[in-house]
């Protein structure tokens, strides 16, 4: 799966995604306004360690809804959810 993000600063945006393991293949353009709410999938572990790993790659916590799904926000505001696989094991 391809993801597009628009952001207001691509740079930014290519250093925090690009630095979280796991992450699938995206491109980043010019925008005002951001265009996508992009979905994190947990597979691995828990929504909570994902958090905690965003938040220290500069993430902000919106909403928590333990242990099913989080809001979150990029370092530039942008919001984006991570969410638990269906098929996850714990």
């Amino acid at each position: 799966m391809h993801v597009h993000f628009e952001a207001v600063d691509p740079e930014k945006m290519m250093r925090f995604w690009g630095s979280i393991p796991g992450h699938g293949a995206y491109s980043v353009g010019q925008a005002e306004s951001p265009a996508v709410l992009p979905v994190v999938t947990v597979l691995v572990g828990t929504v909570a360690e994902h958090v905690q790993t965003l938040f220290a790659k500069g993430a902000s916590l919106v909403e928590l809804h333990d242990p099913v799904e989080a809001l979150m926000s990029d370092p530039e505001g942008n919001r984006f959810r991570v969410v638990l696989d269906p098929d996850h094991e714990a």
